[in-house]
């Protein structure tokens, strides 16, 4: 698969939120997905972990953050992609916006996975973010 392919998919979850459609979401994460958060820090001590989903918790997830926290824009470009077998890094730099948040030019790591039928998201690091109180 091609970095185009490992960029789709990162398109695709973030399309799927834009577009309030909970099953592009789904089609982009892979069969377990985790999301950790920096706590604003670079001291690595003081980063969290936000969440880890499987099975039908997976499943609800796309439509429950959308309801709790859409509407949903976000542009995002590849700062740095390495593959190697079928795992892969992408960094990002996005620029966006949910109910909550908005966000500039911030640094967010992908960790995607090589499934039979494409690369899928399987973890994601945003470090300007922490779990709310």
């Amino acid at each position: 698969m091609s970095e185009q392919g490992l960029e789709a998919a990162i398109e695709r979850y973030h399309q799927g939120f834009a577009e309030n459609n909970s099953d592009m979401v789904l089609k982009s994460l892979g069969p377990s997905y985790t999301m950790f958060s920096g706590n604003y820090s670079d001291d690595q001590t003081q980063w969290q972990a936000h969440m880890y989903l499987t099975g039908e918790d997976l499943k609800q997830w796309p439509g429950a953050f959308l309801a709790e926290a859409g509407p949903y824009e976000n542009s995002f470009e590849i700062l740095h992609s390495y593959k190697r077998g079928k795992s892969a890094l992408i960094v990002t730099r996005d620029t966006g916006k949910n109910r909550f948040r908005e966000w500039e030019n911030e640094i967010t790591t992908w960790l995607l996975g090589q499934h039979e039928d494409g690369w899928r998201i399987v973890g994601m690091f945003l470090k300007d973010i922490a779990n709310p109180e």
